[in-house]
């Protein structure tokens, strides 16, 4: 990396922003373009208050611990989308006196309110910390997914099935979420 001090008139008597440009070949690597005019407060990782070998420890640690329970959490997730499949052929439409296209009504549900719940997630994911909200909506899941073999008829199956549209619409976010974890730290280090 090669860094220069800005200048600019805007900020005269505040501290100068150092300008990093990326010299190394990893973005051809990548396939993303070069990353150009960022602007950070220091130039090396120390001055800017990260300790190296301690950013190495806290990834090592969310790499190893978190996102292998997360992917688990995924699996389960899919499992349990699809498990309605399954029902179907173990005879959920004779037990529920289903009939016409109520089972297709019943798998369409899930669906908007799957989308619906994305959003208010991402917004609760920013009020509460995630080591709160991601226990609490899996706990959420968790109760919901149980609670599906309590019903015993076509609209106990609907409204089970939209509970846990939002439920998982909830914890959908929370694998991309893991995502932003990585950061421009973690390539230098």
């Amino acid at each position: 990396m090669m860094a220069h001090r800005g200048t600019d008139a805007a900020f005269e008597g505040k501290p100068a922003a150092i300008h990093i440009e990326r010299l190394d070949t990893d973005s051809e690597i990548s396939g993303t373009p070069p990353i150009k005019g960022e602007y950070a407060s220091a130039g090396t990782l120390e001055s800017a208050g990260f300790d190296a070998a301690a950013t190495k420890r806290l990834v090592r640690k969310i790499d190893w611990v978190l996102l292998p329970l997360l992917s688990l959490l995924y699996l389960l997730s899919f499992l349990d989308r699809t498990n309605i499949g399954n029902a179907r052929l173990a005879g959920l439409e004779k037990d529920l006196h289903m009939k016409g296209l109520d089972y297709n009504a019943a798998l369409a549900i899930f669906f908007p309110f799957y989308v619906a719940a994305e959003i208010p997630s991402n917004l609760m994911m920013k009020k509460f910390r995630p080591s709160i909200w991601i226990p609490s909506i899996m706990v959420a899941w968790g109760v919901t997914c149980t609670l599906m073999g309590l019903v015993n008829n076509f609209g106990g199956l609907l409204g089970a099935r939209a509970a846990l549209g939002i439920a998982e619409g909830v914890s959908s976010l929370v694998s991309p979420s893991t995502s932003l974890c990585g950061t421009d730290v973690t390539n230098v280090v």
